[in-house]
């Protein structure tokens, strides 16, 4: 029957999911040959699935939301569940694109299944260092979506997001179970644990401990901290909201998910909507700039003149700054990426720096030339004070020099 089948899918599964995500799971489990809509009713939510990669000004937005399960089924199909394999399927897409120059993981999820939820937190951390990998925690990312976010080089939280839940829970049939008729070889007697029994649940239990130590050893792994670091201050078990996840190290920063794409595309304040510009207001100012610049010629040419010179100035300084930190040391690559590819702030850029793994070096790269070339440090070359000077005084001077 459907209803023993997805029943046996749920109680079959070690699961990294808060406790009331699995309690609805179960009660979907145990609806009688419940069709797509009535489950969907049950949830409150349409028939469909909501799962889509978004692209945002170079940026992939992949969504991690709702329970997670290793593959496409009845779940992600009326409950806006997400399926690993979906999952890692976008993301190696979008790590190997060169036109997208960052990845966001936009979560908001219970957590799911176990089974699949490490090789997609493994990819993920492996994939690091190529380009910045942020995971953003738009509401919860609690058990195995923390496990994902983890992975990530950088985790950003809203100040209601719920993090943490490190833990495995198991579910599992009594041999008294409604429709749990099974006849096990007798050369197996472990093949199917009974938990009514002391022996069969101790079993369990060891089972359950040892996927839970996979767990906080690959959280340990990915946020750079002792495994029993994690066991202490991550909550063991319990979940951290905000600010207080970000104290507990948790996650790294307490931000919003636009201002966190404005920051990676370099632009620190939104743009209005186009339908947000009144035209004739926009029409209006443009010839108040034209009026000025045909009053006041001279003033302002120099404005623009100075407003480019700041800008180079500001860019300059930014690229120096992702350059010349202590983090791009051994990650050359990722540091000139940060710095020429895109217009991520210093800030950021070192944040995703110091969760990067270092680099290999290559031959070439330890030759004894490259060695020679590297041991010598970049001249601090500045403009003189008279190249500043713009006048044409000035520029016949400097023309006579040469």
């Amino acid at each position: 029957m459907i209803k023993m089948r997805v029943w046996n899918k749920a109680a079959d599964e070690p699961w990294a999911i808060t406790s009331s995500a699995l309690t609805t799971i179960l009660d979907i489990a145990a609806r009688q040959n419940a069709p797509p809509e009535a489950v969907a009713a049950k949830l409150g939510r349409e028939l469909q699935n909501s799962y889509r990669l978004e692209m945002r000004d170079g940026i992939a937005v992949l969504p991690v939301v709702g329970p997670l399960f290793r593959y496409a089924n009845l779940f992600t199909q009326v409950s806006g569940a997400s399926s690993y394999e979906l999952l890692a399927k976008d993301f190696t897409q979008a790590a190997e694109n060169p036109d997208v120059k960052a990845i966001v993981l936009n979560i908001d999820s219970p957590g799911g299944e176990v089974n699949g939820c490490a090789e997609f937190a493994d990819m993920i951390h492996e994939a690091r260092g190529v380009k910045p990998i942020i995971a953003y925690a738009s509401g919860d990312a609690a058990s195995g979506a923390y496990w994902i976010a983890a992975a990530a080089d950088e985790i950003v939280v809203s100040k209601t997001s719920a993090l943490g839940s490190i833990g495995v829970v198991g579910v599992y049939r009594g041999n008294k179970g409604e429709d749990a008729v099974e006849v096990v070889s007798s050369q197996s007697p472990y093949k199917r644990l009974d938990p009514d029994t002391d022996d069969g649940r101790a079993r369990l239990q060891k089972r359950i401990d040892a996927m839970a130590d996979v767990f906080v050893e690959a959280v340990a792994k990915y946020r750079g901290v002792a495994s029993s670091h994690v066991q202490n201050h991550y909550g063991s078990g319990d979940v951290f909201i905000g600010d207080a996840a970000v104290k507990q190290g948790l996650a790294d920063r307490i931000g919003s998910f636009e201002k966190l794409l404005n920051e990676i595309s370099g632009n620190p304040v939104s743009e209005p909507s186009p339908h947000s510009i009144n035209p004739n207001q926009q029409e209006k100012s443009m010839d108040d700039i034209q009026s000025l610049r045909e009053a006041y010629p001279d003033l302002t040419a120099r404005l623009e003149h100075d407003a480019v010179k700041q800008g180079v100035a500001t860019e300059r300084s930014r690229v120096q700054g992702i350059l010349s930190h202590d983090e791009a040391n051994a990650r050359t690559l990722l540091a000139q990426h940060l710095a020429f590819e895109t217009d991520m702030g210093v800030e950021a850029a070192v944040s995703v720096l110091s969760k990067a793994p270092l680099e290999t070096p290559t031959r070439d790269d330890v030759s004894g030339f490259s060695a020679a070339m590297g041991a010598t440090p970049n001249p601090e070359i500045t403009p003189s004070p008279e190249a500043e000077d713009d006048s044409e005084e000035a520029v016949a001077k400097r023309l006579a020099t040469y």
